[in-house]
């Protein structure tokens, strides 16, 4: 087997600056580039007094009144807290001009560029294989060749790049002896008990009350259940064309856990799998944190995103949405870490984890191009030129490799443009409806809105959010302020390319919002900015880290010290009460009283069919703006069915001489004539619902004589 090197030594780095650079020296020259990000450490007499970083606090202290000044109430004006925010911006300024308020340093550089020992054999199997794969999968269905073929595919490709470094297989083998011999030894460490304790509130907040926050479903999960049932049925699509299409990855991910684990097809099971995807993602943060910073950096960015509100719901709705940021986290991670370690073999699982994304949810879209913005700043900032070579190189390799994952969905594309890409053109274009301004101008708005969304306004969609109030709460808002400054800050005197991509990768992770320009009023929106959890939430984790250290190396004595716990205690019992209200008060109420009261229907559905009925002869008449007859149908036990009837139809049901019920708008009155002059002998009540205003009408229709239940 032949082995082609493309690599050559690079002893003596070149030394020629970067247009990047060159600009970069001339600010750097009026800001006076000192050190800022270090965990600098002063070194004084034990009689020397220790100035007490009061502008941090200050800062700290505007930020967090600046937002209880901008929760939602009757008369709320933005002008107090923006007031109050600029107070805090000035603190943390001279704070970080002063060094009182110092971010973690990036992990160092690696300046040696990595090297691709190609395996040509491999990679022209890889090609063949995927070319193979690309035909089989004309008919848009996964089967068990062209899927086989498909994976193998792409193991080709990283086998073609990947060196197995010799005795890799020894070394695993003398570590599954060793804990064979001795076991596990678990060393109990401040570290662990944090962490511990981390993992327990993250746990609570996913898990408590699934089952009934929120308490019912919408057609959207009718939807999305269906859609499991018919794969558990055998029905395997590449992209799903119910509701206007949808990616498969959702879909068949729940199909399976409940496949495995034997459950029904419900929602609470469609819940528990989005809370895995979830907490998936925060162990993606928790390393982006970790690569960005340090581990505390990660573990704080995971804690404040586990307990958040605005995760919390896109994620109980059950719907494709946490997979946007399940697969951002991992490739922003493989992506840093990648150049900065000039890791191929992290650049190649950044390119797998792309290309798993797009089978994810259709916003998601979006984070191509951020990958190229990425790898462009990198290329800017770097001065080395084999380094540049490499990252353009990373690239080409990012790209394949997303591509090769890509081909079942690239094949669907290409026989459907017009069903794949409704979603997201029905709202960047005016395909549906026209603009109302200059689409411009729309833009900056939507921009401008989504930027503010922290703070101000999340939007109006009440399934997945609590219409206009801030997306984050009150201690987030804050430390998320005082972090984008911080980063910001530390740009402008370090230049590092990091620090520019992930303030970028903000906003870009937004487009999916902002770019509704033919629906300005959808926009912002929780569910389709949700891939800006991964920046926003390291950004409050960092600059809740860095004002904890900075108070921390100011103080020495043991009360001090006590104090400095029991606030940082009293900051997260405060964000985790605030979002503890926000999901389980504020939003259960919200939801409950916005949706219908399916459950309450299925259940006395279920009753009747398990008494004396049939799922054939239970209906739901049909009336403007009430339920979803396919929920009721699915809370009875009884997915794929549909109880649905319309008025003019109930006649027709006479010939079945079973017994049935029929379920009815209470305001539906000529429905309920109509049922009467039908069935003289039927009984009726009203059902009094646990929810004001969503009583439903029960009409009971008894077997006629000899008739077999």
């Amino acid at each position: 087997m032949r082995f082609f090197m493309l690599d050559q030594p690079n002893p003596i780095p070149p030394t020629e600056p970067s247009v990047w650079d060159y600009l970069a020296d001339k600010l750097k020259s009026w800001l006076k580039n000192q050190p800022v990000d270090g965990q600098k450490t002063v070194v004084r007499s034990s009689s020397e007094a220790r100035p007490f970083p009061w502008l941090v606090v200050a800062a700290v202290l505007l930020a967090l009144f600046a937002q209880l000044s901008l929760k939602p109430s009757p008369n709320r004006t933005p002008w107090p807290g923006v007031l109050l925010y600029l107070g805090s911006l000035f603190c943390i300024i001279a704070a970080v001009f002063r060094n009182e308020w110092t971010l973690p340093e990036h992990q160092s550089t690696s300046v040696e560029p990595f090297r691709i020992h190609l395996k040509l054999e491999f990679l022209i199997i890889s090609i063949g294989l995927a070319i193979i794969a690309f035909l089989l999968f004309g008919q848009g269905r996964f089967g068990i060749l062209n899927t086989l073929i498909w994976i193998l595919s792409i193991i080709f490709f990283f086998f073609a790049f990947i060196q197995i470094r010799p005795g890799c297989f020894t070394q695993l083998k003398a570590v599954w002896r060793r804990f064979l011999d001795q076991g596990w030894q678990v060393h109990i460490t401040r570290w662990t008990v944090v962490v511990l304790a981390a993992i327990a509130v993250i746990l609570f907040f996913n898990f408590a009350r699934l089952d009934s926050v929120p308490p019912e479903m919408l057609s959207d999960q009718a939807e999305k259940l269906l859609d499991v049932n018919d794969i558990l049925h055998g029905y395997t699509p590449v992209y799903f064309s119910r509701n206007t299409g949808r990616e498969a990855l959702h879909f068949y991910a729940s199909a399976a856990f409940m496949r495995v684990f034997n459950l029904d097809v419900l929602f609470l099971n469609l819940k528990i799998v989005a809370v895995l995807a979830n907490l998936l993602t925060l162990f993606f943060i928790y390393l982006l944190g970790k690569e960005w910073a340090d581990r505390w950096v990660g573990l704080a960015a995971a804690l404040f995103a586990g307990m958040a509100y605005w995760p919390l719901l896109f994620t109980r709705l059950a719907l494709r949405i946490p997979y946007f940021p399940l697969f951002v986290a991992p490739v922003m991670t493989l992506l840093v870490r990648g150049l900065r370690r000039q890791s191929l073999p992290d650049l190649l699982w950044a390119g797998l984890f792309l290309g798993l994304g797009l089978h994810g949810y259709t916003p998601y879209r979006i984070m191509p191009i951020l990958v190229v913005f990425g790898i462009v700043i990198y290329l800017v900032h770097t001065r080395d030129k084999h380094l540049r070579i490499r990252g353009a190189l990373g690239l080409l390799l990012i790209t394949f490799t997303s591509l090769l994952v890509f081909i079942p969905l690239l094949r669907y594309w290409l026989s459907n443009p017009e069903l794949f890409a409704y979603r997201a053109f029905s709202r960047l274009t005016s395909m549906e409806v026209g603009f109302q301004n200059s689409p411009l101008l729309i833009f900056l708005q939507n921009f401008w809105r989504a930027s503010v969304m922290f703070f101000w306004d999340n939007g109006v969609i009440w399934a997945h959010s609590i219409p206009h109030r801030p997306a984050l709460e009150v201690v987030s808002a804050a430390f998320y302020f005082l972090g984008v400054l911080g980063v910001v800050l530390r740009y402008f005197r370090k230049w590092d390319w990091r620090d520019l991509f992930m303030l970028i990768s903000i906003p870009m992770l937004m487009m999916p919002s902002i770019l509704s320009l033919a629906y300005p009023g959808e926009n912002p929106s929780l569910n389709r900015t949700a891939g800006a959890i991964v920046p926003v939430f390291i950004m409050i984790g960092m600059a809740f880290v860095t004002t904890i250290r900075s108070i921390k190396q100011q103080i020495s004595g043991r009360m001090e010290q006590i104090g400095l716990i029991i606030v940082v205690i009293l900051f997260l019992v405060g964000s985790g009460v605030n979002n503890f209200d926000l999901v389980f008060n504020q939003y259960d109420t919200l939801y409950r009283e916005s949706s219908w009261n399916t459950s309450e229907v299925g259940r006395v559905a279920e009753l009747f069919i398990e008494s004396i009925g049939t799922p054939q002869t239970t209906y739901v008449v049909g009336y403007p703006h009430w339920i979803d007859s396919r929920l009721v149908a699915i809370n009875a036990g009884y997915p794929g069915l549909d109880f649905a009837i319309f008025p003019d139809e109930i006649q027709s049901t006479q010939i079945d001489p079973r017994a049935k019920v029929f379920f009815l708008n209470v305001h539906d009155a000529q429905s309920v004539q109509l049922i009467h002059e039908i069935y003289p002998s039927g009984v009726q009540w009203e059902f009094n619902s646990e929810v004001p205003n969503k009583n439903f009408l029960i009409f009971f229709v008894p077997p006629t004589t000899g008739a077999t239940p």
